[in-house]
């Protein structure tokens, strides 16, 4: 962790939803200051020297000085930023007050390096589950990023927590069981199969109805059945 970066801040007095939008056109970012050894506070700081704070290495792990107003500086670090999900801007910030010699809890993003040969050989799918772990660690230990190499993985490998590299003094939360990254074989995308043809169902008329002549055929008379014979004579005739 690098050296802290310097924020200026002022307090926030007008709590109502039109002046939040006034600070917001203004170009600044309602947030609230907390922490052991401070007064909740509600502040204002200014958009453009927030973001160039969290735009070095360090991220929003970055070790910020916070001063508000005339007050001495205070240690403290991005607990939550709220952000529009379709405009991107920040909405509101947490700057949570540390001790340097007290332990904090924080999310590290992981990062992978290297061209597995099951992506370029094999024509694998390197899949990147988790991006970022939970880490226990005093604030000067903060690491800014965790790298994992995955030049080596073929089909059907993985690399887990428990393989990211050790740092001095951080310890993971995370279960070192759980996958990190997973190199999956490609996906099969199968054609699909043209449907049969459907053979025309044969018309069969009902039994005892007579068929239609074509054109420029006669109906053929349906044959009488066969007479019995007449009656013998009446015997005595």
């Amino acid at each position: 962790m690098g050296e802290e970066i310097k924020l200026s801040a002022e307090k926030r007095k007008d709590f109502s939803g039109k002046r939040l939008n006034d600070i917001r056109r203004d170009g600044k970012i309602p947030a609230i200051l907390y922490g052991p050894d401070v007064e909740n506070t509600p502040v204002i700081v200014d958009d453009s020297e927030l973001r160039q704070a969290i735009s070095t290495e360090h991220g929003e792990n970055a070790l910020i000085k916070l001063k508000v107003g005339g007050k001495k500086p205070v240690t403290t670090i991005i607990r939550e930023i709220q952000v529009h999900p379709l405009s991107m801007n920040i909405l509101h910030i947490d700057f949570g007050q540390i001790r340097m010699t007290e332990k904090v809890e924080v999310e590290i993003p992981v990062e992978v390096e290297g061209d597995p040969p099951g992506v370029k050989k094999e024509g694998g799918v390197l899949e990147h589950i988790i991006r970022e772990i939970r880490v226990s660690c005093l604030p000067g230990d903060i690491p800014d990023n965790f790298v994992l190499d995955v030049s080596e993985l073929n089909v059907g490998d993985h690399l887990k927590v428990s393989d990211i590299p050790k740092s001095d003094g951080v310890e993971i939360l995370e279960d070192s069981e759980s996958l990190v990254v997973n190199l999956v074989p490609p996906t099969e995308i199968k054609e699909e199969e043209e449907p049969a043809e459907e053979e025309e169902p044969e018309i069969i008329g009902r039994e005892g109805e007579e068929e239609e002549p074509e054109p420029g055929e006669e109906k053929k008379e349906k044959p009488e059945p066969d007479k019995e014979e007449e009656d013998k004579e009446a015997p005595g005739e």
